[in-house]
């Protein structure tokens, strides 16, 4: 790898003017800049990330731990499809704005508040991107106490926490009952997010708020055990479908799990769309290819990533921001059809 000597040899200068020229390029005249920057492109030289945040105090880094048991959509599925789009999405801004990425997996949940922070007392990353929020998140009560650039996917109860990104669950419940409700579904049940999370409370207000626009009652005698992954909606289903009076309806936390309790369903000799009904949650791609086809509430995590990036390097950067509540919207497909009876 060609070093700051090299160049330095190969335009004819000294190594101080090679210093002058990539820390303050103003300083030298324009025929000594377009012979140093000839010799930097015919040798390749890259100056060393390190030693430019030693001078510059920034990293051009942004941290996401993604692997915490309270992350959205990261409990371990290696197929996990929303996270690798919203993923994906970041990465794209991050290099249109000349960021990088720094992804630390948090291999149990228990220390993750301790890579946290080692990665803002270190100083290897400018800001983080946070998933899975829950109410009284000690992730945001950190790095709001250390004064330290953040965006959180979901919302918290966290005094002072005013810049975040997210989907409005409440309302995408609401799309979801009254899809059911006009299809003749009145015992509609829904498998639930972790409880811990923020959007749990958000989503279960929805669904509760659509259940009483419609007159049917929020049924106790529906409460299972949810989840992101799809043995939690398998679960889930068989736990319903037990019951004497089963729903003819249920929405699931996500897609997976939705994927999980129409296999529950086909276990059982039943017919998803005909006998029970099913929403999701996501519309990943494999929704549209699922048999049959899922049913669900889209929230673009392509949006949720490129807003978040994008509001998180105006944060480093002290350019104004503000806060994004995304709308979902529903995507009927053949997951669901007409109440049956």
């Amino acid at each position: 790898m060609a070093t700051i000597h090299d160049i330095a040899k190969k335009s004819g200068v000294s190594v101080g003017t090679i210093s002058n020229y990539l820390n303050s390029p103003d300083l030298l005249a324009d025929a000594t800049r377009e012979r140093i920057q000839s010799a930097i492109d015919e040798l390749g030289y890259y100056p060393k990330a390190a030693a430019r945040a030693l001078k510059s105090r920034a990293s051009k880094r942004v941290g996401i731990i993604p692997d915490s048991p309270s992350d959205v959509h990261s409990e371990g599925d290696p197929g996990d499809a929303a996270f690798q789009e919203y993923l994906s999405a970041v990465n794209l801004v991050a290099a249109r704005r000349d960021f990088g990425l720094l992804l630390q997996a948090s291999i149990d949940g228990q220390g993750e508040l301790d890579i946290y922070r080692k990665l803002v007392g270190e100083g290897q990353v400018d800001g983080m991107l946070l998933l899975g929020t829950t109410p009284d998140d000690d992730r945001v009560k950190f790095l709001l106490e250390k004064g330290f650039p953040f965006v959180t996917f979901g919302r918290t109860a966290v005094p002072g926490h005013k810049i975040w990104v997210d989907v409005d669950g409440n309302f995408g419940m609401q799309l979801a009952v009254d899809h059911l409700f006009s299809l003749g579904h009145r015992r509609i049940a829904w498998i639930p997010t972790p409880t811990d999370l923020f959007c749990h409370q958000d989503r279960l207000t929805g669904f509760q708020q659509a259940l009483q626009k419609h007159g049917l009652e929020d049924i106790s005698l529906y409460n299972v055990p949810g989840g992101f992954r799809e043995v939690h909606g398998q679960v889930a289903m068989h736990l319903l479908l037990d019951l004497p009076l089963p729903p003819t309806a249920v929405i699931t936390a996500n897609d997976y799990a939705a994927f999980g309790a129409m296999n529950a369903i086909a276990q059982r000799g039943l017919l998803v769309g005909k006998d029970v009904s099913v929403i999701g949650f996501d519309d990943i791609r494999m929704s549209a290819h699922w048999t049959p086809s899922l049913t669900t509430v889209k929230q673009s995590m392509r949006q949720v990533g490129v807003t978040s990036m994008e509001l998180l390097i105006d944060m480093i950067q002290n350019r104004p921001m503000t806060s994004h509540l995304i709308e979902p919207t529903l995507v009927v497909r053949r997951s669901t059809g007409p109440a049956a009876g």
